[in-house]
């Protein structure tokens, strides 16, 4: 039995953005962290947190986790375009989790700036996830 479907979450996340082909033919990869000097663009999924989302009948999480894009264009535009192809592969989907159900994955903010070097665009997502234990 697994407590925590933080794991599973991200794991569910990673697969679901690695199985889209259109997604992947515009980055480089999806990494955990990315390695040193890779390609841009490309995409990488925060740690997240989870809270107990429990009631008296079950054992719930909620999660909040951030995916990140990173760029290498001066402007917007690549970081806006791949944001939205991520938010809408995840938000509201089904995603299986092992040990877990995933009630609902809602996105909940977006940002879009220059990291402190000023050379790479960064882009955050940030979704809400509820599960409960099987």
């Amino acid at each position: 039995m697994t407590l925590l479907a933080t794991q599973s979450l991200w794991q569910a996340i990673y697969d679901k953005l690695n199985n889209d082909s259109i997604l992947m033919a515009e980055i480089s990869g999806i990494f955990d962290p990315a390695p040193e000097g890779q390609n841009l663009p490309y995409i990488t999924i925060g740690e997240g947190s989870s809270y107990d989302w429990s009631a008296k009948d079950f054992s719930g999480q909620e999660h909040i986790i951030d995916v990140h894009i990173w760029s290498g264009q001066k402007g917007g535009g690549q970081i806006r375009i791949l944001a939205d192809k991520v938010a809408d592969l995840l938000a509201g989907q089904d995603l299986t989790l092992m040990g877990h159900q995933l009630i609902e994955l809602k996105f909940i903010f977006f940002e879009n700036f220059f990291d402190e070097n000023g050379d790479v665009r960064h882009g955050i997502l940030r979704f809400r996830g509820s599960s409960i234990q099987n």
